[in-house]
């Protein structure tokens, strides 16, 4: 019950706490060395295709929407809350009066800015290698693959033991195998619904043949759906978990 004598909290203190929280682990995610060695490796490979003549636009669009975002995403979305444990960080925040899920939130997204940061302009510059509506495509599915395999791997860093481990599995079996299937089963995959957005071609295989991108805007549906639910069932479960920290 909270303390009548305490003033009441100022209208959006929510939103404006969420966004100071994401702002400062946005400043800590980009000094972290591992960053680094992301962003030399997504400029590398980069440099080192354009240079050497040898990728087509497409397979660099490719690259960076649908193989470099999920592996980001599951580095730096799967131990959001870990690393908070881990650091003895976690209960600065959480000892506020601000919502837990906004923290949450605001936590994830922070982790999902470098990850889009470092794929985003590279899907672009591929996109224009082919024309301005490709770019855009490109463009757009890199921001929604950044976004929701973070936000899907953070969740995942909630519920499961070994995230990493689950993560690799779910790109590797998942993703890189049923997303190859054509119809309704492949449809239950990111990497399909980002095919729709950015209009890549289908995945190389006997299959491939029978193979259809959904529409557009039901690939988009589906993308900001995954975003949201999973960013509201693991903020819904923060808000209700108690946290031990051990030193």
């Amino acid at each position: 019950m909270s303390d009548p004598r305490l003033p009441p909290l100022p209208a959006g203190h929510d939103l404006s706490a969420a966004a100071f929280w994401w702002s400062f682990n946005l400043r800590r995610n980009l000094r972290k060395r591992s960053l680094k060695l992301w962003a030399l490796g997504a400029i590398g490979i980069y440099v080192l295709q354009v240079v050497a003549g040898r990728a087509r636009p497409a397979e660099l669009g490719s690259f960076y929407v649908l193989i470099l975002p999920p592996l980001m995403g599951l580095f730096f979305g799967s131990g959001v809350v870990r690393e908070e444990i881990e650091d003895q960080t976690l209960t600065y925040p959480f000892a506020r009066p601000v919502g837990r899920h906004w923290l949450y939130g605001a936590r994830v997204l922070a982790s999902a800015a470098p990850v889009v940061a470092l794929t985003l302009p590279f899907a672009c510059l591929a996109g224009l290698g082919i024309g301005p509506q490709t770019a855009t495509g490109y463009t757009l599915a890199a921001l929604l693959s950044g976004t929701a395999y973070t936000c899907l791997f953070a969740l995942s860093g909630q519920l499961i033991k070994w995230p990493a481990w689950f993560g690799l599995a779910y790109l590797l079996f998942w993703e890189g195998v049923v997303g190859r299937v054509p119809g309704f089963l492949g449809r239950l995959t990111l990497s399909t619904h980002l095919r729709g957005i950015s209009g890549l071609p289908p995945p190389e295989g006997d299959l491939s043949v029978a193979w259809v991108a959904p529409a557009w805007p039901t690939s988009l549906a589906v993308l900001l759906g995954v975003t949201l639910v999973t960013l509201w069932l693991a903020g819904l479960r923060v808000q209700r978990k108690e946290f031990v920290l051990t030193r």
